[in-house]
């Protein structure tokens, strides 16, 4: 029952965030998140790219530097279509996997991070996108009686972390962009803290993780030698002990 619960909730965010983006707030925070993303995808290579989640005219794998790229959705919007807890794709296959509001608009969030894990190459790494939930916007939300499956960025850490992944960057973007005076723009770095001020206010969040493996280091196990025998067939000790020598008369 509540994962029903659950999967209703997320198919509401869904629908919101289809129209938001067909907005033009949507629209711009999409650029913004095109251009946050280019210096990330050009530092990353191989030979797959993933990005489970369509969203309406953007492509998030753009900029990437991997040729073979696919996009995958529970709808008609993408490549293949799948759910994001359940990926067609061979564990440690993927070099590059996208997730556009894939934690907020599944069903279980866990099972998500989890597919993620598995079809990640050792060393891969995984873009998270989606909405802050301890912004004004976020709360806004809740007050208005809208409780989307919007999760802290806190949160995703730690679960990033139980699962081995090493979190590598993130960035604050914001949601809607505000016109400021002119001699505003005088002061140094006014610009950044008002962007920074826009996204704790309403603002998104890029998270850039990389799957890592643990390798045991082998310890080779100390055998000993077995006991010569002597004659008589007793075993002739290892190490005698010149201390207890009796002295001959």
């Amino acid at each position: 029952m509540r994962q029903r619960s659950n999967r209703r909730v997320s198919e509401a965010f869904r629908h919101y965030l289809s129209m938001w983006y067909a907005s033009g707030a949507g629209r711009s925070f999409a650029r913004s998140v095109g251009d946050a993303l280019h210096p990330w995808l050009q530092g990353i290579f191989g030979y797959h790219a993933v990005q489970v989640g369509a969203l309406p005219g953007v492509s998030l794998l753009e900029g990437s530097r991997i040729n073979h790229r696919v996009v995958t959705d529970e709808g008609p919007g993408g490549d293949l279509r799948c759910r994001a807890e359940a990926l067609p794709f061979d564990a440690d296959s993927v070099d590059l996997l996208v997730m556009p509001h894939g934690l907020e608009v599944a069903g279980d969030a866990h099972a998500v991070l989890r597919e993620a894990e598995r079809v990640l190459v050792p060393e891969g790494y995984l873009i998270l996108l989606g909405l802050d939930a301890w912004t004004l916007w976020g709360l806004a939300q809740r007050f208005r009686g809208r409780r989307y499956p919007l999760h802290s960025q806190g949160r995703i850490r730690d679960w990033l972390q139980l699962l081995g992944f090493e979190l590598q960057q993130r960035q604050l973007l914001p949601m809607f962009h505000y016109d400021m005076p002119d001699w505003l723009y005088r002061w140094p770095k006014t610009q950044y803290l008002a962007g920074l001020l826009s996204a704790n206010l309403a603002g998104g969040y890029l998270v850039l993780a990389q799957k890592r493996v643990t390798t045991l280091t082998p310890i080779r196990a100390r055998w000993r030698t077995p006991p010569r025998l002597i004659a008589g067939g007793m075993a002739e000790p290892a190490a005698r002990d010149a201390s207890r020598r009796v002295p001959s008369d």
